[in-house]
């Protein structure tokens, strides 16, 4: 049995569903922030339990041989929006739940962590051994968990961290807040793509499918091999300038699209990571390329799926905000009432 913590999320649907495809017993623990209907068509498959990192229980456990935690705020607005809401989920509620699985003896525990823990650099690709300079709250929450965890390793405790770079795909729990993501929903709205602050910037991209099988590859290795170590992931570190023209490029045969570059304003958020660590230790590369992840959006766009593009669910800050004015205003009423 794999315990996923945050299964019904933007990476969380598609690794319960390569979990399923491998045959293992899958159970999902989550919040259901967003709801569960990402994991709806597979409900009959896996065991669904409720719950917040901060409040785990032990019992979520039970049979579970390893773990693989997702649950967390995921981007720099939310952290942002409730720094400690951030520091409480993603730091002190990861190493609740690692505490818990060593007591229990859960050995196998990857983390989703993030290459935004190296901070802003321009003149070096970092790899593993590259000092964090986490310039978020975001990034720091994350930077934090994994030395929690990494003090936790040991003998009856495998964890492996895994810095993922900015991820692009479809998902049953669809994010276009993400920028291929992004860039594939103005292709289908506006006919056009849009570029802030002229592109300079670099980043390191990786596609959801990729993300879902390193996190599977790193609870299949050898304990010895991953326990205690820090793997980049990332397909290809991109200049967002030119992956705008790679997915206008893409998209040609199918739409005429405009492209508009902005050049009011600087972005200091650019950096790039290594790849060459995953690969020599794990034998692991990300194959999963912009084209063939464009393509999946534009083919789920065109079935019907997710073309209500501006409702806030896919938007994490924007959904987040909702949920707070719901519960404002719910608790307004009880007032008058």
């Amino acid at each position: 049995m794999i315990l996923v913590t945050g299964g019904a999320g933007y990476i969380g649907a598609v690794l319960v569903r390569e979990l399923l495809a491998r045959d293992y017993r899958v159970r999902v623990f989550d919040k259901l922030y967003f709801g569960s209907k990402p994991l709806e068509e597979i409900m009959d498959r896996i065991e669904l339990v409720q719950g917040d990192v901060r409040e785990f229980d032990d019992g979520a456990l039970d049979g579970v041989e390893a773990v693989i935690h997702l649950g967390s705020l995921s981007n720099d607005p939310t952290a942002d929006f409730n720094p400690e809401a951030n520091h409480q989920i993603n730091c002190v509620g990861t190493l609740k739940v690692a505490e818990a699985c060593r007591r229990r003896g859960v050995r196998r525990f990857t983390l989703a962590s993030t290459a935004a823990v190296y901070g802003f650099h321009v003149d070096s690709i970092a790899d593993e051994e590259f000092p964090p300079n986490p310039q978020s709250v975001y990034a720091q929450s994350k930077l934090d968990a994994e030395r929690g965890l990494l003090e936790l390793a040991g003998p009856d405790f495998a964890p492996a961290i895994l810095r993922q770079g900015t991820v692009y795909g479809y998902s049953p729990r669809m994010r276009w807040d993400l920028v291929v993501n992004t860039f594939c929903r103005d292709a289908f709205t506006r006919g056009a793509l849009t570029v802030l602050c002229g592109g300079e910037m670099w980043r390191p991209l990786v596609d959801i499918h990729d993300v879902a099988a390193a996190h599977i590859a790193c609870i299949e290795a050898p304990e010895e091999t991953v326990g205690g170590q820090v793997f980049n992931l990332v397909h290809k570190n991109f200049r967002i300038l030119e992956l705008a023209h790679w997915v206008k490029q893409v998209l040609e045969p199918r739409r005429d699209l405009g492209l508009q570059v902005n050049y009011d304003s600087r972005e200091p958020r650019s950096y790039r990571i290594s790849h060459e660590k995953i690969e020599r230790v794990l034998g692991f590369r990300a194959e999963t390329t912009v084209d063939q992840a464009v393509g999946e959006i534009m083919a789920a766009l065109d079935r019907g799926e997710c073309t209500d593009v501006a409702n806030p669910i896919y938007y994490n800050i924007e959904w987040m905000k909702l949920l707070v004015e719901m519960e404002s205003r719910l608790k307004t009423m009880g007032r008058v009432l």
